[in-house]
């Protein structure tokens, strides 16, 4: 009887954890959607004579954007 309460139990977990892993993938692509407009945005400032330069946001761009670190990531 514990064996099957235990199984029913890992199956629980298993179906929580495919449905953050899912939630998470949704994020990510969420927010590689959001880095490539901030991309675009810091583009045409540029375009129009800005002078943008924020190394923490450009870190959070970049992992987004670096495909050698999206692989890692995924």
């Amino acid at each position: 009887m514990e064996e099957e309460e235990l199984r029913r139990k890992l199956l629980e977990l298993s179906k929580r954890e495919a449905s953050l892993n899912f939630k998470m993938y949704e994020l990510y692509q969420e927010n590689q959607t959001l880095a490539i407009r901030l991309a675009g945005y810091i583009a045409e400032n540029r375009l129009y004579g800005g002078n943008w330069n924020n190394e923490k946001v450009k870190r959070v761009m970049d992992k987004y954007l670096t495909k050698k670190k999206n692989a890692q990531q995924l």
